[in-house]
C-alpha cells in the first residue's frame, strides 16, 4: 500500500541523512540480526507468505529470505528510503519491499503466513502522539491479514516489572559535565535526557526525578520510576543519533499487556519471554551503572527486549491452559509414588512414574540442501503452567501450548516398529508408504533424581510431502480432552536449534533429537546463536579419569515399604482451557510432580577448563533408582544439578549458588558462569520443571579430586551415545556448539 504525503510527515522526523549516514545507522542494526533471526524463525512456516514489518535497511529480511526458498519475504517500511535502498541492496527471487504504515491495512485479510515486528511498534506509539489506539488498530490489521495457523511475532522493548521507584546511580567520571553528547559523562548525559525526552508519561515536562549523593565513588544518584531508569538506560549508548532516539517511547506495555492484546485477538501464546541479550549485558550494563530499590538493595537488570508469539487460532478454541486449582494429592490415580533405600547409607529417594513407557518418534528429510523434521506445533502441556505461585525465574509465561517431537507412551509389549509406524498414523497421518528408514534408538533418562522415565527415541526417514501436502499444517487428531491436539508442521532442524540457543524453543528432546539427527547425517549445527563463551588458557589440565564414562555397575537399592521422605508432593490441579473471550473449553484434571518446599526451577552446570590442548569438563558420578529400575545398575554419568530455592526471582542469582555448591560439594572454585543457551523442559508430561543450563570456568588447581571425572570434551562427544542424562546431554551439545567444535 502507497503512503499518503500525511503518514509521510508523521514519520519525517526517522530521516536520517545521506547514504553514508544509512550505512552507518543500519550498520549498527544490523548487529542484532542475528539474535531476532534466531528468536523468530523457529516458529514460522518454511514456505508461504510472511511479512517483515519496519523492514529498514532489509538485511533481516533478506537473511530470512535465505533461510527458505520456498518462503516469500515482503519487507514493509514506512520510509521510502529505506525501501528503496533495500530493493537494490538485496534481491532475490523471493524477497521484495513495498512502502507502506504498518498500523494500516497493507496487505488483504487472511493472506500472509507469519508477521515479524521486530523493534517497530514502538514507532507506531511514539511518531503517533503515543497512540496506544493507533497500535491497537495496528495489531487488529496485522492479525486480520494472518491466515488461521499463521504466527505473529513481536520483538520490542518491555515495560519492566518491579518497584515503581528506584535509585539510579551513573558515573559522573566517564565524559564532560557539559557539551555536545557523544563528550558527556554518563550522568550529564542522563540530565539532558531528563531535561528534553517526552513520552506518554509525561509529554510536556522533564522527567521527574531528583538528585542525590551516591555511595558509590564517582556517581551521582537519582531517584526516578524504574520506567523512566530504564527508558535512559536503554538509549545511553546510542549518541550518535541523540535527537532522533529521543522522540521514540521504547516501552508501551508490560508483559501482561502485550499477553492481553495477544489473547484477546485469538492469538495462542507460544512464547512470552523477557531478553537479557548477554552482549549488551556485558558491555552497556556491568559496571556502567548501578540500580536499586529505595531499600538499597540492588535490582536486577531490565530486560533488554521482550520477544512474544502468537499463533492465529481458529475462532472459539483454546488460547490458554491454565491451572485454576491445585491440591497435594494423597492417593494418586494416575502416577504412582515409590520410596528407594540406598543399602550402605541408607538415604531414602522417591520416585513418581506415570504408567507406560514414553517414545519419542522423530520423522525426518532433507530437501533442496536443508534438514526439516516433522514436530508436534501447539501441543497441550498444561502441566507446564501448574503452581503459578512459584514463578519461573526471568518472567517468562507460556500459553501450555508447546513443540515436541511425536511423543506417546506405549504399553510394555508392544514392539517398536509396529508402535513407531501406529505413532506416525495417528499423530501424523504418515502412511507406511512415506516411511523409509527407522533408525537405531536412543535412551536416556528425562529427571533421574525424581522421575522415573527414560524415553526411547527414535530417528524416522520419511519421505517429503508432495502436491498440497507440501507444507501444510495438518492438524493431529483430537486425542486428548482439550479441544484440540495441535498440527504436526514441517520445521528447519538447524532453526530449531538457533531458537533452543536464545530461549524461543523450549522441549529439550526436540532439540537432542535433531542434534543427533544432523551428527548423522554429517551436517553443520550452523553458527551458535547465544552468549559468547570465552575461556581464558590455563597452564595445568585436570586428572584425565579413565572411567568417566563409565560408572560402577551396581544395584544397591531396595524398595522401602515404610512410607515416603516428603521431599516430592504429588499434586493434582484442574487445568482451564479458554477461548480469546474467557469462555471455558474444557476443565480436565491432571496430576503432577513438583518438589514440596523447592522451586520449580533447577540449574545444571558443567564445569569447564581450557588448556593448550583443548577444553576438560568434569562428570558426575551418581547411583540413582531410576536407572536402577530400567537397567538393573544404578550408575550413572551426570552433570552437576540442584533444584533452586522457591525465593530465587531472576536467573542472575544463579551463579552464586553454582559457585557455592561447586565448592561445598566438589571442592572447585568458579572463575565464572555462563548461561548455555535458554532454559528447558525434559519431562513437561510429569513436571512443570524448567532447567536452567550454565557453563562454569573453574579453577584447574582445583580439579584435583576424585569427587569429579575429568576427560577432554572430544572425548565425552566421541562417547555421546554412552550418555544416558538428558540434561548432561544437552549442556554437551550446546558448550561444543558454543564452542565452535561440531563442525
Amino acid at each position: 500500500m502507497a503512503r499518503s504525503p500525511s503518514q509521510a510527515d508523521v514519520y519525517a522526523s526517522q530521516h536520517r541523512g545521506s547514504a553514508d549516514d544509512y550505512a552507518s545507522y543500519f550498520a549498527g542494526m544490523d548487529a542484532s540480526m542475528q539474535q531476532k533471526v534466531a528468536l523468530t524463525t523457529a516458529h514460522f512456516p518454511t514456505r508461504g507468505r510472511v511479512a517483515d514489518m519496519g523492514s529498514g535497511s532489509g538485511r533481516g529480511t533478506h537473511d530470512l529470505a535465505c533461510l527458505y526458498q520456498g518462503l516469500e519475504l515482503v519487507g514493509v517500511d514506512i520510509n521510502p528510503v529505506s525501501v528503496d535502498m533495500a530493493g537494490q541492496t538485496w534481491r532475490r527471487p523471493n524477497l521484495r519491499f513495498v512502502a507502506g504504515d504498518i498500523a494500516d491495512p497493507v496487505f488483504p485479510p487472511e493472506s500472509l503466513d507469519g508477521v515479524l515486528d521486530s523493534s517497530v511498534l514502538h514507532h507506531v506509539t511514539s511518531f503517533n502522539d503515543f497512540s496506544l489506539a493507533r497500535l491497537e488498530t495496528c495489531l487488529d490489521n496485522q492479525v486480520r491479514a494472518l491466515r488461521t495457523g499463521g504466527v505473529i511475532i513481536i520483538r520490542d522493548f518491555v515495560i519492566p516489572d518491579g518497584p515503581e521507584h528506584v535509585w539510579l546511580d551513573l558515573p559522573e567520571t566517564d565524559g564532560a559535565a557539559e557539551g555536545e553528547v557523544p563528550a558527556l559523562s554518563t550522568a550529564a548525559l542522563f540530565e539532558r535526557f531528563a531535561r528534553d525526552f517526552r513520552c506518554s508519561v509525561h509529554r510536556t515536562g522533564p522527567v521527574p526525578h531528583t538528585r542525590h549523593a551516591s555511595p558509590h565513588p564517582g556517581h551521582a544518584r537519582y531517584r526516578l520510576t524504574l520506567r523512566a531508569a530504564n527508558e535512559f538506560i536503554l538509549r545511553k549508548d546510542y549518541r550518535e543519533h541523540w535527537d532522533v532516539e529521543l522522540l521514540e517511547e521504547y516501552t508501551y506495555f508490560s508483559q501482561g499487556q502485550f499477553e492481553e492484546a495477544f489473547r484477546s485477538r485469538g492469538l495462542r501464546i507460544l512464547s512470552s519471554m523477557p531478553i537479557r541479550n548477554p552482549w549488551i549485558l556485558a558491555n552497556r550494563y556491568e559496571g556502567r551503572f548501578h540500580l536499586s530499590d529505595l531499600e538499597g538493595r540492588p535490582l536486577p537488570f531490565p530486560p533488554t527486549n521482550y520477544l512474544i508469539v502468537g499463533e492465529k487460532v481458529p475462532p472459539g478454541a483454546g488460547v490458554v491452559l491454565r491451572e485454576e486449582h491445585g491440591e497435594p494429592l494423597t492417593t494418586p490415580r494416575f502416577l504412582s509414588l515409590s520410596t528407594w533405600r540406598h543399602e550402605a547409607s541408607g538415604q531414602l529417594y522417591e520416585l513418581v512414574e506415570r504408567p507406560g513407557r514414553t517414545l519419542d518418534v522423530l520423522p525426518w528429510f532433507q530437501e533442496d540442501g536443508q534438514v526439516f523434521v516433522l514436530a508436534k506445533k501447539g501441543f497441550p502441556r498444561p502441566i507446564v503452567n501448574a503452581c503459578a505461585d512459584r514463578p519461573h525465574l526471568g518472567g517468562a509465561t507460556l500459553s501450555g501450548y508447546i513443540t515436541e517431537p511425536l511423543a506417546a507412551i506405549t504399553q510394555v509389549g508392544e514392539a517398536p516398529a509396529r508402535a513407531i509406524a501406529r505413532i506416525l498414523h495417528e499423530r501424523a497421518g504418515l502412511g507406511p508408504e512415506r516411511l523409509l528408514e527407522v533408525g537405531e534408538p536412543v535412551r536416556y533418562f528425562t529427571s533421574p533424581g525424581g522421575v522415573n522415565e527414560r524415553v526411547s527415541a527414535y530417528l524416522v526417514r520419511v519421505a517429503p510431502a508432495s502436491g498440497p501436502e507440501k507444507n501444510a499444517a495438518l492438524p493431529a487428531p483430537d486425542y486428548g480432552p482439550f479441544t484440540s491436539a495441535g498440527s504436526v508442521r514441517e520445521l528447519d532442524a538447524r532453526q530449531v536449534l538457533r531458537a533452543c540457543h536464545v530461549g524461543g524453543m523450549v522441549d529439550a528432546r526436540l532439540e537432542l533429537n535433531i542434534h543427533r539427527l544432523l551428527r548423522r547425517l554429517g551436517a553443520s549445527p550452523g553458527p551458535w546463536i547465544g552468549a559468547p563463551l570465552v575461556f581464558p588458557v590455563q597452564a595445568e589440565a585436570p586428572p584425565r579419569a579413565p572411567d568417566a564414562l563409565t560408572p560402577a555397575r551396581r544395584a544397591p537399592f531396595s524398595v522401602h515399604e515404610e512410607g515416603a521422605t516428603g521431599y516430592l508432593e504429588p499434586r493434582t490441579g484442574t487445568f482451564s482451557e479458554r477461548a480469546a473471550d474467557g469462555r471455558v473449553l474444557a476443565s480436565v484434571p491432571r496430576e503432577y510432580l513438583v518438589p514440596r518446599e523447592a522451586g520449580r526451577d533447577t540449574a545444571v552446570a558443567l564445569p569447564v577448563v581450557r588448556t593448550a590442548e583443548g577444553y576438560w569438563v568434569g562428570l558426575e558420578h551418581r547411583e540413582l533408582p531410576a536407572v536402577q529400575h530400567f537397567t538393573g545398575s544404578a550408575g550413572l554419568v551426570v552433570v552437576p544439578a540442584w533444584r533452586l530455592p522457591r525465593a530465587f526471582t531472576h536467573p542472575g542469582e544463579v551463579p552464586a549458588l553454582i559457585a557455592e555448591r561447586l565448592r561445598e560439594e566438589f571442592g572447585l572454585t568458579s572463575r565464572r558462569a555462563w548461561e548455555l543457551g535458554g532454559s528447558y523442559h525434559t519431562t513437561p508430561g510429569v513436571t512443570p520443571e524448567l532447567v536452567w543450563p550454565f557453563a562454569v570456568e573453574v579453577e584447574a588447581s582445583t580439579a584435583h579430586d576424585a569427587r569429579l571425572r575429568w576427560l577432554p570434551l572430544t572425548a565425552l562427544l566421541e562417547g555421546l551415545d554412552t550418555v544416558a542424562d538428558a540434561h548432561l546431554l544437552v549442556v554437551a551439545w550446546r558448550l561444543a556448539h558454543a564452542l565452535g567444535v561440531l563442525g
